[in-house]
């Protein structure tokens, strides 16, 4: 039995439909509208990532819960990339530790730091008319799961993984 093979223009979610920031907005607003975009009951929040815009209302970046994290307190993740140290290897995550309470006094700080400061750019988009599959593997690839999707050059939508997980475990492998 062959399946219909499912490409990104049948998974992704509309522009119209994404929500986005201007890039003069604060982190504090970055952090109401990731919080409001929560699923019900105050669950899990929904988006990993917004899209934003400038004034003439032109896509201009995105912003991840990262991108936040890194805006409250930069601090810390300048402190914890040690190039090297004697007597360890690898990681140093136990090195935050040292810097909890400046992070914390500095989070408060930053939350009136526009978002523009703070934005990427998009340096990866996966066309509409690429199969699901291939898509999934181009995300897996970069570690990127929140993903713009493009027609003839336009940002049109943005494709997750889970809408990707979705549609494999509900049409492709489906349980007996």
């Amino acid at each position: 039995m062959e399946q219909q093979q499912i490409k990104v223009r049948d998974l992704f979610i509309p522009l119209e439909k994404y929500p986005y920031l201007n890039e003069n907005q604060m982190l504090e607003e970055a952090i109401q509208t990731f919080m409001d975009l929560r699923q019900e009951n105050g669950g899990r929040i929904k988006y990993g990532m917004l899209f934003v815009v400038n004034n003439s209302n032109e896509l201009v970046g995105k912003l991840s819960l990262m991108d936040v994290l890194h805006g409250f307190a930069p601090r810390l993740f300048d402190a914890t990339k040690v190039a090297k140290f004697d007597g360890k290897e690898g990681q140093y995550p136990g090195l935050a530790l040292l810097h909890e309470e400046a992070v914390y006094a500095e989070c408060g700080k930053s939350r009136k730091t526009p978002i523009k400061n703070h934005i990427r750019a998009i340096d990866f988009t996966i066309g509409a008319d690429i199969p699901m599959l291939e898509a999934l593997i181009m995300m897996s690839g970069r570690n990127e799961f929140d993903t713009p999707v493009t027609d003839n050059g336009t940002i049109i939508g943005v494709l997750r993984l889970e809408e990707i997980f979705a549609a494999m475990c509900n049409s492709v492998c489906m349980l007996p």
